[in-house]
């Protein structure tokens, strides 16, 4: 069974991956995990590329210049996304959609002008934190005390009125919760897998994929070797039935709908079964092939987080 279902990955780390292992991202090549030839090859419509690191202002102008001199390239193969019309411009005009996405929110001055500016270049998604802390939130790594500050919250208040998506991954559970007693709209963990089957903080418990249903909002499912099996798996050992194990998860957790796909190409080690983002189709097929109905794959591949654009950005 072949189908071609497009893809919209809601991680993928754009100017990490070009910055350690530099390229030509519109020539296919063998370095990294992704560039334009590959990213049409998997069948990705559009993806949230994310700029990391962002821990100072330096450096996220640095992966800002970064970002926008690959979509924006004179080779006119991606489109910046700022709303759900572009989405659909972008596959009439057969080009691959590209979200503006920070990983870290601790450059950004807490009177919120940078973020203002730029939400007005084009900036639709952040997560909170990475696996470290700053002055809005606490990522996995630190202080398992430390929540969501006040100027964390009036964040993401701040991220609600200009319609700027929530990502909760990296974010430690007292933050989590906080982040839910703040939000009004549905939000994301754009790149983390289930707790129950593989016990790593990244992962979520099933109270909080719970709550993230509650919300409205989706898991990505991610790739990282580490997130899908413990005890430090080699690449060549896991299979996309342990992929799919922790879909199945979550699927008994919260159902379909609140499912979607969160690779972190080039931000994490990954099976060799899914190496790169031209593997994509493999996965599909696997799991029509295993179980899931065409409309439930449509669901996880692009389905469920296009109802987050439709919540949150208009």
């Amino acid at each position: 069974m072949k189908e071609d279902i497009e893809i919209i990955d809601c991680h993928m780390d754009l100017t990490y991956g070009l910055k350690n292992n530099p390229r030509n991202f519109y020539e296919r090549s063998e370095i990294g995990d992704f560039d334009l030839p590959r990213l049409r090859e998997g069948k990705v419509s559009a993806a949230f590329f994310a700029i990391y690191p962002a821990t100072n202002y330096y450096y996220l102008m640095a992966g800002v210049d970064t970002w926008f001199n690959v979509v924006e390239n004179p080779k006119n193969q991606l489109m910046l996304i700022k709303d759900v019309d572009d989405l659909e411009n972008a596959k009439k005009n057969k080009k691959i959609g590209a979200i503006l996405h920070i990983e870290g929110a601790g450059a950004i001055d807490t009177q919120f002008s940078i973020l203002r500016n730029l939400h007005r270049l084009g900036l639709r998604s952040i997560g909170i934190t990475w696996s470290d802390s700053n002055i809005y939130g606490t990522g996995v790594a630190t202080d398992i005390n430390r929540g969501l500050t006040d100027e964390g919250k009036s964040l993401v208040k701040e991220m609600e009125k200009l319609g700027i998506i929530v990502d909760a991954s990296h974010l430690n559970e007292t933050s989590f919760w906080d982040l839910v007693d703040t939000i009004n709209k549905p939000f994301i963990a754009s790149h983390s897998n289930a707790r129950l089957i593989c016990n790593t903080e990244r992962n979520l418990n099933d109270e909080q994929m719970k709550a993230l249903a509650d919300c409205k909002g989706v898991v990505g499912i991610t790739f990282c070797n580490t997130f899908l099996q413990e005890n430090n798996p080699t690449p060549e050992n896991i299979t996309f039935e342990q992929i799919k194990e922790h879909i199945d998860h979550m699927v008994e957790i919260t159902g379909i709908d609140f499912i979607a796909l969160g690779s972190d190409f080039d931000g994490a080690k990954t099976p060799q079964i899914i190496k790169d983002v031209s593997h994509y189709p493999k996965l599909i097929n696997f799991l029509l092939e295993n179980g899931y109905s065409k409309q439930d794959v449509k669901k996880i591949a692009h389905k469920n987080i296009q109802r987050i654009f439709n919540s949150v950005w208009r």
